[in-house]
């Protein structure tokens, strides 16, 4: 059981980060990709180094993993309370804010009895 939920975690963890992952493979292997996998490779004075790889494959997860809501369809309204709580302003403003509570504190003769540190002999 731990090492299914394991794997949902980790393959929730890579749809999610897909995007860092593309970005960090192609610097990991942008020698690789700028001699063999881009398209410009033939023509140097581009200065392309494998960033047109980089686009195609960011473009191809974006169509995999579509992100908001789609052209056809609108976003639901989120209703939003855009009332005045009237009613706790007075509350709020009649009492003063203390930052600290002072409580004294008495011993009374039963914790005195009670708890007390050893007698020394």
């Amino acid at each position: 059981m731990r090492l299914l939920a394991f794997i949902w975690f980790l393959a929730v963890l890579l749809q999610a980060f897909s995007k860092n992952l593309i970005i960090l493979d192609y610097h990991l292997n942008i020698k690789y990709i700028a001699t063999h996998l881009c398209v410009n490779r033939n023509h140097p004075e581009l200065h392309c180094e494998g960033k047109c790889f980089l686009k195609k494959e960011l473009e191809k997860d974006q169509r995999r993993n579509p992100a908001g809501v789609p052209a056809g369809k609108s976003a639901p309204d989120v209703p939003f309370c855009d009332c005045h709580f009237r009613l706790l302003a007075p509350v709020l403003d009649s009492q003063p804010f203390q930052f600290l509570h002072f409580v004294p504190f008495y011993l009374t003769g039963i914790h005195n009895r009670i708890f007390h540190p050893p007698a020394m002999c």
